[in-house]
């Protein structure tokens, strides 16, 4: 579905599901459907799980009905949060929503941080695809190089994880280098990269 056609049908399909989705979010990508599948794997019954950044609340939906874990999601947009209570109350998803910038609400410890920043180089939005431009711009915009976001989580996302807690992260088909480097560098372990299905470098995992 062209990313236009969402807006004007006010729904999109991820993971099999219909979500709404309104300007004040993005429109679910199927890439992101290689994170989802990699955290459902990993969330174990009981599993205290973060979606941070969690837009239209696709990711904490689908986990929240696909697993036994007690699933979180925060956000910075109070209208994108808007959205994804929504999109919860439709799909009888069981989640907690929480008004954040980054970890500036979040309390206590996760067992799963799961994270879609925003990773677009903010010179780049809307060149390589002219729809982006129709998105909001905070949910797309990583700073100068894509990176901006992925370095307040390297540095500070293990304070919010038990010892030995998960990191799932998406990353952009070109960042897996950069971000792998920021995490090796805040001390990180078992960094993994995954591929999606068209083989690009699309999810790196790893420890606490």
């Amino acid at each position: 579905m062209f990313i236009n056609s969402a807006y004007i049908l006010g729904k999109s399909r991820f993971f099999n599901l219909d979500f709404v989705v309104n300007s004040s979010v993005l429109v679910p990508r199927y890439d992101t459907e290689t994170l989802v599948r990699e955290a459902m794997n990993r969330i174990k019954s009981g599993d205290k799980v973060l979606d941070l950044c969690t837009g239209s609340g696709v990711i904490a939906v689908v986990l929240a009905k696909n697993s036994k874990g007690i699933i979180n999601a925060s956000d910075i947009s109070k209208e994108a949060l808007t959205v994804a209570q929504s999109n919860a109350a439709i799909h009888n998803a069981k989640v907690k929503f929480i008004h954040s910038d980054m970890f500036e609400n979040i309390e206590g410890k996760f067992d799963i941080i799961v994270s879609n920043p925003p990773y677009v180089m903010s010179d780049e939005i809307g060149i390589h695809d002219p729809q982006t431009l129709k998105e909001p711009r905070i949910a797309l915009d990583g700073g100068t190089d894509g990176l901006d976001f992925y370095r307040i989580i390297a540095s500070q996302a293990k304070e919010y994880l038990v010892d030995g807690g998960i990191l799932a992260l998406e990353i952009g088909y070109s960042q897996a280098e950069a971000v792998k480097g920021l995490l090796n560098q805040e001390g990180w372990s078992n960094i993994e990269l995954v591929h999606d299905e068209a083989g690009r470098d699309r999810v790196i995992v790893c420890k606490a």
